[in-house]
């Protein structure tokens, strides 16, 4: 309650749903969980974002758990599946593959989470960097890595079907020209890089 007035939304990482392994990380699932419960209550924006590493926490088990545990607090809360790479203090085990990410977005479809994204491997993983409308599947915001390609969003509503798309949303810049740089993992003819 305290933060309320200065803080609107919050990202939560979601490791795992192996007590165990939070305890080995020095953390209590239990407390993440019930954290996760409490914003969504109190009305905060939540995100959840899971590092995906291979032999960790990518079981169909574990992500069936974990994406059904989110589902069952809200639909709408956005989760991002992200690729591990070996480095710090965990050098064993081997990178996150794009298809690995795309494994868990599906399982979180399949378990009812509209809005499924998989991240830091730009333009790897498919349609799931994009948003789209749950009602009429219009893409909504295009992506790569962290730039907008495009956004055709109408204030929080979908252009098509005018459905609410949950979230929090600033309104476009006034006098935007809508042209934005694109990274080389981003140009559709890979060659340097194009402006939108």
């Amino acid at each position: 309650e305290f933060l309320r007035p200065y803080v609107k939304l919050f990202k939560v990482d979601l490791k795992s749903m192996n007590p165990k392994t939070y305890q080995e990380l020095g953390g209590v699932l239990n407390c993440v969980l019930d954290t996760i419960r409490c914003l969504v209550q109190m009305d905060y924006w939540v995100e959840i974002v899971t590092l995906l590493v291979p032999g960790y926490n990518d079981s169909d088990d574990e992500l069936k758990r974990l994406t059904a545990f989110v589902a069952d607090v809200s639909v709408d809360i956005p989760w991002h599946v992200t690729a591990f790479h070996p480095d710090y203090k965990m050098h064993e085990p081997p990178r996150t593959q794009p298809d690995m990410l795309v494994r868990a977005c599906e399982m979180g479809r399949a378990a009812g989470l509209r809005y499924v994204y998989a991240g830091n491997l730009p333009g790897q993983a498919e349609q799931w960097e994009h948003t789209y409308c749950p009602e009429c599947k219009t893409m909504l915001i295009e992506r790569c890595g962290f730039v907008v390609r495009a956004n055709t969003m109408i204030d929080n509503r979908c252009p098509n079907c005018e459905a609410v798309i949950p979230g929090v949303w600033e309104p476009a810049p006034p006098h935007s020209t809508g042209r934005m740089p694109v990274p080389h993992a981003c140009d559709r003819q890979g060659a340097g890089v194009t402006f939108l």
